[in-house]
């Protein structure tokens, strides 16, 4: 999960179309999570979720999805939903330890370089690499 130099480590993933994107808008919708779960695990699980692993989404989503604000514009960062607003990066992620004086996704509006040398590199990715507790 969250392979960073695929793309999934730094990019949204539209529930509906499976598209992916850089940027995302904060909006409220009627659709309540768990039916979005439902609609959407299936996808990455190849089958049909357990009670168990859409209680585990939904706990997940409710920590993430905690402090957002709708209207406001995110990107996403290894396990990390980021205000465009933000200066800096300075997280630890599911895959890597993000030190960053800038948010690379917004530099990158500039000039395509953090593209390719910070999110689309496999060299900056093994280079941050955080070894879970596990090894």
């Amino acid at each position: 999960m969250d392979c960073p130099w695929c793309g999934c480590g730094w990019l949204f993933i539209c529930s509906r179309c499976q598209k992916a994107f850089t940027f995302a808008e904060a909006f409220e919708i009627a659709e309540p999570l768990t039916k979005i779960a439902v609609r959407v695990m299936p996808h990455s699980n190849h089958g049909s979720p357990t009670k168990k692993e859409i209680t585990n989404w939904l706990a997940w989503m409710n920590i993430l999805l905690k402090g957002i604000k709708v209207g406001k514009q995110y990107v996403y960062l290894d396990g990390w939903i980021i205000s465009t607003s933000e200066k800096s990066v300075h997280v630890d992620g599911w895959h890597s330890r993000h030190d960053l004086d800038f948010v690379p996704h917004i530099s990158a509006l500039a000039g395509k370089a953090h593209l390719s040398e910070i999110l689309g590199s496999i060299e900056y990715w093994h280079s941050t690499h955080v070894e879970d507790e596990e090894g």
